[in-house]
């Protein structure tokens, strides 16, 4: 069975974008060194790096993101993790098999996109890497994708792997999950369809829409 890891991306104009993706030595592994460690203890076959909705440097974020891996490969081994492993063989074999994806422009479509290359490749299984703050949605949006026929086969191989650092002043304990209801012996409170309500509110009239939440907020919890 062939497995293909897929780098989650992280916009590139993100606060602390090299902590996030690449973590601080030698015990906090970011997206890209727990990725390597990934593919490396699986022997993957398949690495994809995305996605395009950023750019820097003239190139757009997967290609960013890859390229940032293989120029500073060698500094992997300010990690624990990666005492004792030859990174010039190391290196050598991800070059190999990384690709970036750069058409998608959020996880959802990431998803999609890196879902088609790996069927592409006739990779089975799919391993997700992200941050603590961020993986729980790759899973999320992996599960709905997986509803669509075309990716159907993937839903039984799929797996998520977190790094160690996460965004900039966040901590997975921050990262708040609406369920729907489904306790018999509680009221049942409808939360996820008002939050995804609030995700469609148009631009333009969010400033007063946080307004009028705010004051509703604080006559409720005075």
């Amino acid at each position: 069975m062939k497995t293909g890891v897929l780098v989650h991306g992280c916009h590139l104009e993100a606060l602390n974008w090299r902590g996030i993706m690449w973590g601080n030595p030698p015990d906090e592994m970011g997206r890209i060194p727990k990725a390597v460690s990934v593919a490396l203890q699986e022997d993957a076959d398949l690495m994809v790096f995305g996605t395009g909705a950023s750019e820097k440097d003239g190139r757009k974020e997967g290609e960013y993101t890859l390229h940032y891996m293989l120029d500073h490969f060698q500094e992997l081994s300010a990690f624990s993790w990666f005492e004792g492993i030859d990174l010039e063989a190391a290196r050598s074999r991800l070059a190999s098999i990384s690709i970036p994806e750069c058409r998608s422009q959020n996880t959802r479509e990431e998803m999609e996109e890196g879902a088609r290359i790996f069927l592409e490749q006739g990779v089975e299984k799919i391993i997700l890497v992200s941050s603590p703050t961020h993986i729980s949605r790759c899973i999320r949006d992996a599960l709905v994708m997986c509803h669509d026929p075309k990716f159907s086969s993937l839903r039984n191989q799929l797996y998520a792997v977190a790094s160690d650092t996460s965004y900039l002043g966040g901590r997975v304990d921050d990262v708040v999950i609406f369920e729907p209801p489904h306790r018999g012996d509680q009221q049942a409170f409808l939360t996820h369809y008002v939050v995804k309500r609030i995700f469609k509110i148009p631009e333009d009239d969010m400033p007063g829409f946080l307004k009028d939440l705010d004051v509703l907020l604080t006559t409720y919890n005075a």
